[in-house]
């Protein structure tokens, strides 16, 4: 049998990339060394004895398991993960971006084009890797092998019916010995049959009603040091993901709505920080000329300041330049008949308290700018839902309208390249904010920031 416990498999796996990563670079420069000096005529130029590559061999080899973890290659128990070409060629373009990265702190310059057959060769090598796995596991299944018993404790069909198919295509080499109704089994015949089917593994997927009875069964469990899993469908959760976390000294069932790891996050707020500090910078002359132009138009100062609702629901103080005359605040419930936006949002298309440069500022957009600072600052980030005043905040009725609140604020968002003056009701925006969240990636944030060019730029859905 290829792996004598489901849990091995990861690390042998891990162990087995990290090798073909080692391969790769070896291979690469052979093929830079002997083979392209003869098949193609390049100009020529001293690559480098072969140990100048080993500690970016070395390198690789442990970087290499590290990126696939993040790319979910071993996050279940279908160890082929994430099988596409596109996402092999992914996980080795930023190995490639990493070993390049590295050349500048090494006094020796190895050649680029070595690191560049790096690429295309590791791609094919886990390609390869990852196809004789599962030829391997297709193996396993027609002679029947299996390494672990499980037990299957379910109180519905579905449960019944969904992980024996999920298992045996998984090629996990794990087999379901035999199916239990915690309604219809005591403690004694549960833990016999522990003992009867010689089980390493007993997956319970109940409802609320039942989890008393998993408590025990799980507590028997640790006393026989049988491993157990736990499906959280017995919370309905539909949405937020559950992760254990050790809190305290304590372990904890987490369920998290908002999407990506740590390490995107840190990445998204010191970009955030760096960015908005660079374009203050950048951006000073602008703003000081903005700021003149308000007060020659209108007395009052320049900044508009505003009591905003921040990650959930924290307030904070907004900066824009102002746009309406100084006591539009105390206008705002005069105008409220003419409110074209559904919900607790107060939006008009031809407001008369805004001013002749307010006028301007909003069709560019340049009025948000001294939001800037409350990226600065870290109350915002340059990609996140609007923030919206603290009073429109206390107005919203729905849950599902506070979620856009889980994560900071932002200077744009979907809802903002999507045409603002398209978006009347107010369920659509959070529909769109929602979206965003639930897609969020780093990819996803500089997508719409380039995608927010063109829309400032022809003051697409601008008010």
């Amino acid at each position: 049998m290829f792996f004598n416990h489901h849990r091995h498999s990861r690390v042998a796996l891990q162990i087995a990339d990290g090798l073909l990563a080692f391969i790769s670079i070896a291979l690469a420069y052979w093929i830079r060394f002997y083979f392209l000096p003869v098949a193609v005529p390049l100009e020529s130029r001293e690559i480098g004895q072969g140990l100048i590559y080993l500690p970016y061999a070395i390198l690789m080899a442990f970087a290499a398991p590290i990126v696939l973890e993040r790319r979910g290659f071993y996050r279940h128990l279908a160890l082929s993960g994430s099988g596409r070409v596109a996402s092999l060629l992914e996980v080795a373009l930023v190995l490639f971006l990493l070993a390049v990265s590295l050349i500048f702190f090494f006094k020796e310059s190895p050649s680029r084009l070595v690191f560049l057959l790096f690429v295309p060769i590791l791609t094919l090598l886990l390609y390869l890797r990852q196809s004789l796995l599962e030829k391997l596991q297709q193996l396993r299944r027609n002679k029947n092998e299996y390494s672990t018993n499980l037990i299957l404790v379910a109180d519905t069909a579905f449960g019944t019916r969904r992980w024996p198919d999920l298992l045996m295509q998984s090629g996990s080499g794990i087999r379901v010995a035999c199916y239990l109704d915690p309604s219809k089994i005591s403690m004694a015949a549960f833990v016999q049959s522990l003992h009867d089917e010689s089980a390493g593994i007993v997956l319970f997927d109940v409802s609320s009603t039942n989890l008393p009875w998993a408590t025990q069964a799980i507590q028997a469990c640790e006393e026989e040091g049988v491993e157990a899993w736990l499906s959280t469908e017995f919370v309905g959760a539909k949405i937020a993901q559950a992760h254990f976390e050790e809190v305290l000294d304590q372990n904890l069932l987490v369920f998290r709505t908002t999407r990506a790891g740590i390490w995107q996050s840190v990445l998204k707020v010191i970009f955030d920080r760096l960015a908005s500090a660079l374009l203050l910078i950048l951006l000073f002359p602008i703003l000081l000329i903005i700021s003149i132009a308000i007060r020659l138009e209108s007395p009052g100062s320049s900044i508009f300041r505003q009591k905003r609702s921040g990650r959930h629901g924290a307030p904070f103080t907004m900066y824009k330049f102002r746009t309406m005359v100084s006591d539009a605040e105390m206008q705002q419930a005069e105008l409220k008949a003419l409110n074209e936006m559904s919900g607790p949002v107060f939006k008009i298309k031809k407001d008369p308290r805004v001013t002749k440069v307010g006028n301007f500022l909003r069709f560019t957009s340049l009025d948000e700018l001294p939001q800037l600072f409350n990226v600065l600052f870290g109350q915002m980030s340059l990609v996140g839902p609007r923030p919206l005043p603290t009073y429109e905040t206390l107005a919203m009725t729905a849950n599902n309208q506070r979620r856009r609140l889980s994560v900071a604020p932002g200077m744009t968002c979907l809802w903002q390249i999507s045409g603002r003056n398209d978006v009347n009701d107010f369920s659509d925006w959070v529909r769109l904010d929602l979206e965003y969240i639930d897609q969020w990636s780093l990819l996803l944030d500089f997508q719409i920031l380039l995608r927010t060019i063109p829309a400032v730029l022809f003051g697409r859905g601008a008010r």
